[in-house]
């Protein structure tokens, strides 16, 4: 039976941002913010909304940074050095959890296919594993997606395999590709291309069997979420209308994404594209409903559970978590 949450009040300034409908500020009160996401196709209709002046039109002047170290992200939360930050599900939850002072705002994608499992050809199925090595990065959301298929369709611990640590998921992509391991989560285009390169390797199982296990989202700090409900409602529309956007504007959508990260092509974005799946205004309305079986706040709560018996979190409860929805 899953944990049901309560609701929480919105802070009283958003719920009148929200009745009122204002979603955006005055020109002339142009605000600062700072968002932080790694290189990720996931997190680039950011770049859409801020090429068409979303952002801009919004009255906010929005500076992107790329951070590459995951690990920073608690620090900069913490910090307030960022306002915004757009990561895994699960790393939020976690980071939450253990004390940062996040927001959950909205999702922003789901990876259906996109982050995987390849093993060598003698590797056919997951209890094959057992004594073999395997590179992933640890503080990766594919971490949590590699122990719930582990848990769910094998009969063996982590303790079984040995794990090679690696400081991201290419890394360990690479790391396969080169040969130095029996077995790697990784994710595209890594992905895509251990299956073209290497003899007899494949896909023992992928996001798309497990879809919820990795999902992207944005949180916002406490603080400024309490001083600014505005700019929070008005990012959220930046992204609505981006996705919009893409999906009807592919082609030219994958260019200005692209153009937000270094060394990655629009062809990039188009590849990885197909193993997502992009949360808009109407799917994030599904799942922000508390009463449906599979809500945001389920699937959340599957998480911080999963978490926090692993002793990977000081708190499953995400209450406060949650508490812009309402």
């Amino acid at each position: 039976m899953k944990k049901s949450l309560k609701k929480a009040l919105l802070p009283a300034a958003l719920s009148a941002a929200l009745l009122l409908g204002t979603a955006s500020v005055s020109a002339a009160e142009t605000e600062d913010v700072t968002m932080a996401f790694c290189t990720w196709t996931g997190y680039a209709p950011m770049f859409i909304a801020q090429e068409m002046g979303y952002f801009e039109d919004a009255g906010i002047n929005m500076n992107i940074e790329i951070i590459e170290d995951e690990s920073t992200y608690a620090a900069l939360l913490v910090q307030g050095s960022v306002q915004f930050l757009a990561t895994a599900q699960d790393p939020n939850i976690k980071m939450f959890a253990n004390g940062a002072p996040a927001r959950y705002v909205l999702a922003m994608d789901e990876s259906c296919g996109a982050d995987g499992l390849v093993t060598t050809a003698d590797v056919q199925s997951l209890d094959d594993l057992a004594g073999k090595t395997l590179a992933l990065d640890t503080a990766a959301s594919s971490y949590y997606f590699f122990l719930t298929a582990l848990e769910d369709a094998s009969s063996l611990s982590e303790e079984d395999i040995t794990l090679v640590e690696m400081s991201d998921t290419t890394e360990a992509g690479l790391a396969f590709m080169g040969g130095q391991v029996d077995a790697a989560i990784m994710w595209e285009p890594e992905l895509s291309e251990a299956l073209d390169t290497v003899e007899g390797a494949h896909a023992l199982v992928t996001s798309a069997d497990y879809p919820e296990t990795i999902m992207d989202s944005l949180v916002v700090t406490e603080a400024y979420a309490q001083e600014h409900p505005e700019i929070v409602e008005a990012v959220s529309e930046a992204w609505y209308k981006a996705v919009d956007y893409m999906k009807e504007n592919p082609e030219e959508a994958y260019e200005m994404m692209a153009g937000g990260f270094e060394e990655v092509t629009a062809e990039d974005i188009a590849g990885e594209v197909e193993g997502l799946v992009f949360f808009g205004r109407e799917e994030n309305e599904e799942l922000n409903n508390s009463e449906a079986e599979r809500s945001i706040m389920a699937i959340s709560q599957d998480m911080a559970d999963f978490w926090m018996e692993k002793g990977e979190c000081e708190t499953n409860d995400l209450t406060e978590f949650f508490s812009l929805l309402g």
